[in-house]
């Protein structure tokens, strides 16, 4: 390149080429130093670029919506079985605490009478614990999955605040949705009353 192009002198060009060498240099330390925080925090970026959106969170399902793979956390037996009704999967498990071991019990006789294959009761020894309950999660999916079913959601509804929370952490982290069914309590009949009920879809990560 001649000094006199565009009519810059010699020291003009001088000065543009040790820029560009210092933007050069400049270009690789970034790139070195992207590349040893990724190694060194990898989780850090992960969340950087994966964080967790929801744009339509409380969506109500469409007529014909349909998981085959359906995981419970449990209180009572009326709601899941609700949602066992109305969607009718191929697979269910449940996660259970000591003090809704019956309940869940319940759910499974009435899924075996519709033919819903059971993959059983994982019980929480402490249901305030949402990494337990997160574990539990994980590995009654993968259960599930494993039995053939690769289109699952959750349903939290039931259980414990921090049992709801572990399924949902687990449910993100497996990228499945997560349900929620909304009910109106009848005094009367000292129960959710069905045609109150409405199944929400609170993520969609898939």
């Amino acid at each position: 390149m001649t000094p006199n192009l565009f009519g810059w002198s010699e020291s003009v060009w001088r000065i543009i080429d040790q820029i560009g060498i210092l933007f050069g240099v400049a270009m690789g330390v970034t790139w070195f130093g992207g590349l040893l925080f990724a190694m060194l925090k990898p989780d850090i970026l992960r969340r950087w670029f994966l964080r967790n959106r929801f744009p339509n969170v409380g969506d109500d399902l469409a007529a014909d919506e349909r998981w085959d793979g359906l995981i419970f956390t449990v209180s009572k037996a009326e709601l899941p079985i609700l949602v066992l009704r109305r969607l009718r999967p191929e697979h269910i498990g449940l996660i259970a605490s000591g003090q809704s071991q019956n309940h869940a019990e319940t759910i499974l006789r009435e899924a075996e009478a519709m033919g819903i294959r059971s993959h059983g009761i994982v019980r929480v020894d402490n249901p305030d614990d949402p990494a337990e309950t997160r574990e539990c999660t994980r590995a009654l999916l993968n259960r599930i999955r494993a039995a053939g079913s690769f289109h699952c959601a959750i349903d939290i509804t039931g259980g414990k605040t921090p049992m709801s929370l572990g399924a949902f952490m687990a449910a993100e982290e497996a990228g499945v949705s997560t349900l929620y069914l909304a009910s109106r309590y009848d005094d009367k009949l000292q129960k959710p009353h069905p045609l109150s009920a409405r199944i929400h879809c609170i993520s969609r990560p898939e």
